[in-house]
This record gives C-alpha cells, structure tokens and sequence, in this order.
C-alpha cells in the first residue's frame, strides 16, 4: 500500500470515530428530549401539572441537543465527504439526530459498510 492510501484509510477511520461518538451522544440526547416532552406535555395537558423548573430545564436539554446535533452534522459530513457517498446517504446520516432511535442503527450500519470498504 502507499503512503497515501494508507493515510487516507487512517483519516477515514478517524473520521469514523466521530461519528460514532457523536451518533451516540446525539441519540442519547435526542431520547432524552423525547421523553422530556412526553412527560411534560403529558403533565401538562392529563395531569394539569406545570412545573416553571421543569420547564426551564426542558429548554435546556433542547438548546444542548440542538448544539450537540450541529457537531453530529459536522462529523456526518465528514465521513460522508471522505467516503464519496451520495446526497442520499448524507442525508440519512443527518436524520439520524432527528429521528429518535435512527442514529442507533445508522451508527451500526455506517460502521458495517466503512469497515467493509476498508478491507483490502
């Protein structure tokens, strides 16, 4: 192998590890959001319970996961730029920071077909 190939395979595993990492970390945060507006729209609309704290830190988790799933688009286009995949699957790994449970099974398969494409 050349140098040059070798150290694109090293770029692409690294770029890999971002992803992965932030897959992770957008989907926790992603369910985290999902399950805090169930419990407060829940509370809110059957129970009659509003809480302002609550309500506070409901924002708070939205604002952080927003700024988490703007570092998970970077790393998407990372690895997405380094594979020369199609608009279609850049835009299947951007879901996954929207779509609750998506970035779990993008994450796994992303990983299967970059591993599959690194074998030599």
């Amino acid at each position: 192998m050349s140098d040059l190939v070798i150290a694109d395979t090293a770029r692409v595993r690294a770029a890999l590890t971002r992803y992965r990492v932030m897959a992770i970390i957008t989907g926790s945060f992603l369910l985290l959001v999902v399950v805090d507006m169930i419990v407060k729209y829940g509370g809110e609309y059957v129970f009659g319970w509003t809480n302002e704290a609550f309500i506070n830190f409901s924002s708070v988790i939205a604002i952080v996961h927003g700024w988490i799933y703007v570092v998970y688009l970077v790393t998407c286009i990372d690895l997405w730029t380094r594979m020369k995949w199609s608009l279609g699957r850049g835009f299947y790994m951007a879901m996954g920071g929207v779509v609750p449970l998506l970035s779990f099974y993008a994450e796994r398969r992303i990983v299967a077909e970059v591993a599959d494409s690194l074998e030599p």
